[in-house]
């Protein structure tokens, strides 16, 4: 339904629509724009299709000029612009300070010299530029001192805390405009750097107002003094050549994996964005390093990566990537996109302009991804950078991705970041509908008739107990197989976990095997695992399976098991699965277990060479006597015969397994 010019209303969540001028279809080979507000507010809509209205207008006029990105000649004009502004006011308050009594010559011209200094610093390492010892002994070959030094860092801390720095946009802007360029993201990052050059070069213009001279440090400035009798030269069209298409706000994105045209580079390394993450991704795949997870992920950001750095700021090459390329990227991955960004496929193929738009369609706790989440995108990053220069292309020798990596500002200790499950918390869980009386099988959250004991043994029954009575992971219980239950190898039944097709394994301390408590033995998982095994199952907890998904069984059991905890009144963030498991390891610290024995059982690594290379794996009888410690918080459970669905018993294919329409065809 149409809500108003360019905006549609659709099962509550208001779009935007617009028609394409016949150029620009041709060139996204489609003839309407139409893009989720993901508001259902009205008013709020309304407003943003203005702004979208009015981007896409500029986008249309500048296409049609031809003259989208800053030309020289524009860059030319806004850094005269600057050093002009600035060279006036400079001597205005040159003059001025000359007027008093006491006024210091060469005073002045010092700090006039470090200002300049911080705004050269700032040209050529962007907003976060800091001295580096390179930059200290350039500074003492221009007569600069300790002291001097000290002042200019000084200088740069104060420009940031008075937020002169980064330049606020509305003036970049102005700056654009008045030299008819477009306000680009790209054209808005070439002004902030034209800017900072440009006030290094009027101040650094002391001489001629403290000293008498009127030498200039640079041609250009020597131009603006001059009074040329030549008019400014007129600035020419901008054409585009025949290979290169013109980019808007709405281009289709780069996908890093496509982009692997050959190197024209003289080395012969092919340093496209694309080509390197395709042959590193190719390369981990080989040598199984990383999961399919971590292929798509490490795919995700590499595409966001080489999007951004095409679109923004026309790069596409990895040697052409400075650093403060890279700080820009993390600026936009910390403030102005969606926190959820990647969840849906629709996001692979939008632009950086359209991710920014639906980032501030959003309350601002919603912009920008996590520190963890950061971080472990720049590990990425860094990774694929390694790869290059290991291939042979040439980088640029100052890039630190490592300094761009989120500080961990949190004030609580690791131990107190997971919460976890009180004894009374979870007495209370194990008496809730799946373990004592349920209506049906696809509703175990729910209680039963009163005086019946329906229960169904499966993933929901035995796993919240596997946990709390053995310490495992949530995926590692979910992916079992039916060969892991080991009872023929000594008195005490246990599970050995280790990488499996259906799932791996967090990392090489996680294989391990976990002893069954005698609670887990009562309540039949022995008895459940041979009826499982006797119609031909592998998997140990078959009701988690879907062959029309590809998500880890985890997901499925967590959606049968949050209604649950809901019920037992376990809502607060972080008190899920993973802290039944926090709560394992509490308890047997308060039982007064060595740290080395509980690593052994949750599967973490030792906090020493002595701890990790030098011992042997907990034997399986020691471990018995460990996970008997935990106190029997099901007691009250009786143990039943196995009950399992029917449509697992007649091998039927699972009813919440939901095939797309191309494999019903």
């Amino acid at each position: 339904m149409r809500a108003a010019n360019h905006l549609w209303r659709r099962k509550a969540m208001y779009y935007w629509r617009r028609r394409l001028p016949n150029a620009l279809a041709s060139w996204f080979h489609k003839r309407h724009l139409f893009l989720s507000l993901q508001t259902p507010d009205p008013v709020f809509a309304r407003r943003l299709v203005v702004l979208l209205d009015a981007q896409l207008e500029e986008i249309v006029t500048a296409y049609e000029n031809g003259n989208l990105h800053l030309t020289s000649h524009q860059a030319d004009g806004v850094l005269r612009a600057v050093v002009t502004k600035h060279l006036d006011k400079l001597e205005r308050l040159s003059a001025a300070a000359k007027s008093f009594p006491d006024f210091d010559a060469s005073q002045a011209e010092r700090d006039d010299q470090r200002a300049a200094w911080a705004y050269r610093l700032l040209s050529a390492q962007g907003a976060s530029a800091t001295v580096r010892p390179t930059d200290e002994e350039q500074m003492s070959a221009d007569g600069l001192t300790a002291k001097d030094i000290t002042a200019v860092q000084d200088h740069l801390a104060l420009l940031r805390r008075n937020r002169l720095v980064p330049t606020r946009h509305d003036v970049l802007q102005e700056l654009l405009i008045a030299n008819d360029a477009f306000p680009t993201a790209s054209n808005m990052a070439l002004a902030q750097d034209v800017y900072f050059r440009g006030m290094s070069i009027a101040l650094s213009q002391s001489a001629r107002r403290y000293g008498g001279k009127f030498v200039e440090a640079e041609d250009f400035v020597a131009q603006i003094f001059k009074d040329r009798a030549n008019s400014a030269r007129e600035c020419e069209p901008c054409v585009h050549a025949p290979s290169e298409e013109p980019r808007t706000a709405c281009s289709e994105p780069v996908v890093a994996t496509s982009d692997v045209e050959p190197s024209s580079e003289p080395n012969g390394v092919n340093d496209r964005f694309g080509a390197m993450a395709s042959a590193l991704i190719s390369k981990r795949s080989r040598s199984e390093r990383w999961s399919p997870k971590t292929e798509s992920q490490a795919d995700q950001i590499f595409a966001l990566l080489a999007k951004f750095m095409k679109e923004e700021r026309s790069i596409t090459r990895m040697g052409q990537v400075r650093q403060k390329d890279l700080a820009s990227f993390v600026n936009f991955l910390e403030a102005e996109i969606y926190k959820h960004h990647g969840k849906s496929e629709k996001d692979r193929h939008r632009s950086i302009a359209e991710m920014r738009v639906i980032a501030f369609s959003k309350p601002e706790a919603l912009r920008g991804v996590e520190a963890g989440t950061l971080n472990r995108h720049l590990t990425f990053i860094e990774q694929l950078f390694d790869f290059a220069e290991a291939e042979g292309a040439d980088l640029d020798p100052k890039l630190k991705i490592a300094k761009l990596r989120a500080i961990d500002s949190t004030a609580e200790r690791e131990r107190d970041e997971r919460r976890k499950l009180s004894l009374a918390k979870i007495e209370n869980l194990f008496i809730q509908p799946p373990f004592v009386n349920c209506l049906a099988w696809d509703r175990q959250d729910e209680p039963g008739v009163d005086g019946q004991s329906l229960v169904f043994h499966g993933a929901l029954y035995f796993i919240p107990m596997l946990i709390f009575y053995g310490g495992g992971r949530r995926e590692e219980y979910c992916g079992l197989m039916v060969d892991d239950v080991i009872t023929d190898n000594g008195p005490y039944a246990y599970l050995h976990i280790a990488k499996n097709k259906i799932r791996r394994i967090k990392n090489a301390q996680s294989k391990r095997n976990i002893v069954l408590h005698p609670e887990v033995i009562r309540l039949g998982f022995l008895r459940y695992v041979e009826q499982i095994k006797s119609l031909g199952c592998n998997l140990v907890f078959p009701d988690l399976y879907s062959p029309t998904s590809r998500s880890p069984l985890g997901n499925r059991f967590y959606k049968l098991f949050k209604p649950v905890l809901i019920r037992a009144d376990i809502t607060e963030d972080g008190l899920g699965s993973h802290a039944i498991r926090h709560a394992f390891g509490a308890i047997l610290k308060k039982k007064e277990v060595r740290e080395e024995l509980r690593a052994d059982l949750l599967g973490h690594r030792g906090k020493t060479e002595t701890s990790e290379r030098y011992c042997e794996a907990t034997e399986i009888a020691a471990m018995y006597k460990l996970v008997c410690k935990i106190p029997p918080m099901t007691r009250h459970i009786i143990a039943r015969p196995i009950n399992l669905p029917q449509w697992l018993v007649r091998k039927e294919a699972p009813p919440f397994s939901h095939p797309t329409r191309s494999k019903r065809a």
